[in-house]
């Protein structure tokens, strides 16, 4: 896309550091989690020699759980920085309770599903990234009790027993339920990945932003023109 010569470019602060720290090690948690996780259902391989001693399954298991620790340290981060960040990062920010925030949503459907109508830049997350966000955000608090219910199965302190007892007591005390379902999550955040890709690189080619360079500087760099007034209207 051509640039108008008389374009004003705005620069702004948008991610602090405790949520680009937070976003960056959710998605190598995730992709972690995700790559061991489908090996440990459907192990693909055979150990060509002795399988003490090259502990192959083992090691995968260990970077799976490692995974999950830094899954819900990223994720404890995230939940208390939504409460004492800045106004990009609130979870108040996040919940489309006000008008503007769901006609601006369906703006953003019908720009996205029809590229002729123009697609318009928020300073933070557009109000459908956020809903988005935390359907995610949501769904990493869903695989952490399924997978710590699962893990805790293994041990046999108090405390773990404890816990697996009341994780499994959230899903009617079948082990098998929590498996398949965090199974399932597997899925859930492999199609996330992809549409949040996608959507990266469409918004990044439309509107000539740096989305990626923004979660790793925290600041944004926008074309007046491209950004939509975040203001109720009338």
């Amino acid at each position: 896309m051509a640039e108008r010569p008389e374009a004003r470019i705005l620069y702004m602060k948008v991610w602090q550091a405790p949520v680009r720290i937070a976003h960056w090690l959710m998605f190598i948690s995730v992709v972690t989690l995700g790559i061991t996780g489908y090996l440990i259902g459907n192990p693909p391989f055979s150990a060509p020699v002795e399988a003490s001693r090259i502990y192959t399954f083992g090691t995968i298991r260990f970077l799976h759980f490692l995974a999950g620790y830094a899954l819900l340290a990223a994720f404890l981060l995230r939940l208390y920085w939504g409460l004492v960040g800045n106004r990009f990062s609130r979870w108040a920010a996040m919940f489309p309770g006000r008008k503007w925030q769901w006609r601006w949503m369906w703006g953003e459907v019908r720009s996205l599903l029809w590229p002729r109508i123009r697609y318009r830049v928020f300073t933070g997350h557009s109000p459908l990234a956020n809903v988005a966000y935390l359907l995610v955000y949501l769904g990493v608090l869903f695989s952490l009790v399924t997978g710590f219910t699962l893990y805790a199965h293994q041990k046999y302190t108090p405390f773990w027993r404890t816990l697996g007892a009341w994780g499994l007591a959230l899903f009617g005390h079948n082990l098998n339920f929590v498996h398949l379902l965090h199974h399932l999550m597997l899925w859930f955040f492999a199609i996330f990945l992809v549409a949040h890709l996608y959507l990266v690189v469409y918004t990044m080619v439309v509107t000539r932003t740096t989305e990626i360079d923004t979660m790793i500087s925290g600041k944004k760099f926008v074309f007046e023109e491209e950004l939509a007034p975040e203001v109720e209207k009338p």
